[in-house]
């Protein structure tokens, strides 16, 4: 054949393949259309999370007896426990708590192995 005549066919079958990419992409932008939204309106309403979210721990350092069960389970050894012993009452006093949240994974080891009413996430 002719390769005017080829270059038209493939032109021609180019067009017929971006005519269908387009409808399909009609299809399900209309598809979309009767379905409700899923943004929320933050302030005003409050999402809910499901019970196995993994977030960011809230942690209450006036109940901490300073034990070190949390640094024991962490898979990565990263809350930094200090804490000094009262001889006269022979107990840990807590001086300082830090997690480093930028290397966290987040596992929930954490709070599944100390009292619940310390830590909860």
């Amino acid at each position: 054949m002719f390769p005017m005549v080829t270059e038209f066919m493939n032109y021609g079958q180019q067009t017929i393949r971006a005519a269908r990419y387009i409808g399909q992409g009609f299809m399900i932008t209309l598809s979309h259309v009767n379905r409700l939204p899923v943004t929320i309106q933050y302030p005003y309403e409050k999402l809910i999370t499901s019970e196995r979210f993994r977030g960011r721990i809230h942690f209450e350092f006036d109940k901490c007896i300073a034990c070190e069960v949390c640094v024991r389970v962490c898979p990565i050894d990263l809350p930094v426990v200090d804490w000094k012993l009262e001889t006269d009452i022979r107990k840990k006093r807590l001086l300082n708590y830090s997690i480093d949240f930028g290397i966290c994974i987040f596992c929930g080891n954490f709070a599944l192995s100390i009292v619940q009413q310390i830590v909860y996430q």
